[in-house]
């Protein structure tokens, strides 16, 4: 577990694949990592959707419109090394 006060962070994504490809790199190197998953759009947004789903009798995953985004923290001391494997730079 990284210390809320000791990490720096690394990546924000929006791509749950690019996210899994992150983490196997990250776990290959043996950095230790955190992640937060941020949900986008408003409340209104939620509750449009879900009206919508149910006046026309559908599934609400139909209409769900809400995305995600990870933020990928790693230790202050591994930030630079998780840089290098990652970027190359």
């Amino acid at each position: 577990m990284i210390h809320l006060f000791n990490r720096k962070l690394l990546v924000t994504e929006s791509d749950p694949q690019q996210v899994g490809h992150v983490k196997d790199v990250l776990q290959q190197a043996r950095i230790s990592y955190s992640i937060d998953p941020l949900r986008c759009g408003s409340r209104f947004g939620q509750a449009r959707d879900a009206s919508m789903a149910a006046q026309f009798g559908m599934r609400y995953s139909m209409f769900n419109t809400t995305t995600f985004v990870y933020k990928i923290y790693v230790r202050r001391r591994d930030h630079r090394r998780a840089r290098q494997i990652l970027y190359g730079k």
